[in-house]
């Protein structure tokens, strides 16, 4: 079992970072940002959320794509055992679209979004095939799950002398696949809290 869980991560890292280089429309050539050369292939920007079902905290590497209409990051989830009864890892895929962007006063935006992540968590607690002991069926395997976000993002664009050139500060509202079809398509009530707010920041290279 840590054997095939260990390749399942190393097939996930190699998604995240292949799916990042298919992002950038002028991957592995030097490109001209502010002045400074960068390669193509380099990540856009870092993130930072806090809860989201994806982890108490997480952190990750991210790439701007579709004219900067959509993201997509590999994240790293960490949940101590205070917070979830046991010491939980995730690493996740998560994408997120940018619907329409409201400009203020020439001055501040506001754009809704919309989302999708998929996790996998190789912890004990978590199984790929279900264990005898539950009846065939009721449960699914859950080492993997996805994930659907709704929120909302605001971009702050740096002077030019500063070292990164904007920030992103985001709220999500997330809730599993799992929690939908059981919850509302099976009308099987198998959670009363099926939703997650999430907070978090973007920083751009």
């Amino acid at each position: 079992m840590k054997k095939e869980k260990s390749i399942f991560i190393i097939s996930l890292l190699a998604l995240a970072f292949s799916g990042g280089l298919n992002a950038q429309d002028t991957s592995w050539e030097i490109i001209e940002e502010g002045g400074k050369e960068k390669k193509g292939y380099l990540p856009s920007y870092y993130t930072v959320q806090y809860a989201g079902n994806i982890g108490f905290m997480s952190i990750g590497l991210g790439y701007d794509w579709w004219s900067e209409k959509a993201q997509s990051a590999f994240i790293y989830g960490y949940v101590p055992e205070s917070k979830g009864n046991a010491t939980i890892h995730t690493f996740s895929i998560k994408n997120t679209f940018r619907l329409y962007q409201f400009n203020i006063a020439d001055k501040y935006n506001l754009s809704p979004t919309l989302g999708f992540s998929l996790s996998f968590e190789p912890g004990e607690n978590s199984y790929i095939k279900l264990p005898e002991k539950y009846p065939e069926g009721y449960y699914g395997p859950n080492s993997f799950y996805a994930c659907i976000n709704l929120g909302l993002k605001t971009n702050f664009k740096f002077k030019e002398e500063r070292h990164f050139s904007s920030i992103d500060v985001f709220g999500e509202f997330n809730t599993l696949a799992d929690y939908i079809y059981y919850n509302l398509i099976s009308q099987e009530d198998r959670s009363n809290n099926i939703g997650s707010f999430a907070l978090g920041v973007n920083v751009f290279f």
